[in-house]
């Protein structure tokens, strides 16, 4: 029987405070917060603080997300800021509410 909510394990790759990494940062968390609360492990990693840790996962860009679990494992590279896009990354299926509106301030 498979468990109705499976345990996430998620690494996020950055650079320092780099805006690009920064905004990955942001959405990432919302969507672990929002989403997957109490079902996820994250870790955040420098790659300038642990290049031992990029260099293990292959990371060549960061922002890097890297799912480990679920099955099957995954890497979702680039702009991060789009929590439609990381979704879709994770295969997470819709949105259980609209993100964001057309024309919305």
């Amino acid at each position: 029987m498979t468990p109705p909510h499976p345990r996430w394990s998620l690494t996020l790759y950055v650079s320092g405070a780099s805006p690009r990494s920064a905004e990955a940062l942001e959405t990432v968390r919302r969507l672990c917060d929002d989403e997957l609360a109490g079902h996820v492990e994250l870790e955040v990693v420098d790659v300038a603080d642990r290049p031992d840790l990029a260099a293990r996962d292959r990371i060549v860009a960061v922002p890097t997300l890297v799912r480990r679990r679920p099955a099957p494992p995954s890497q979702l590279v680039g702009d991060l800021a789009d929590v439609d896009r990381v979704r879709a990354g994770l295969d997470l299926g819709p949105a259980p509410f609209p993100t964001s509106e057309p024309g919305a301030p």
